[in-house]
């Protein structure tokens, strides 16, 4: 499974756990890893457009 849709797949999962109203310091830490994971997401978006405007610039391309 690539990095991506491990994210995604956590992302929902946390949010089925938000969805069950958890206790405030409990939905405090899933906020927390679901922002981390999301601040992730970003940097492996921006590493894949990276890579894939090196490829599009590159010699012979």
């Amino acid at each position: 499974m690539d990095e991506l849709s491990r994210i995604i797949e956590r992302l929902e999962s946390l949010s089925r756990e938000l969805d069950s109203e958890p206790e405030e310091e409990r939905a405090a830490e899933l906020v927390r890893e679901a922002s981390e994971l999301a601040a992730q997401v970003g940097r492996e978006v921006e590493a894949a457009l990276q890579s894939a405007s090196q490829v599009r610039d590159a010699p012979g391309a």
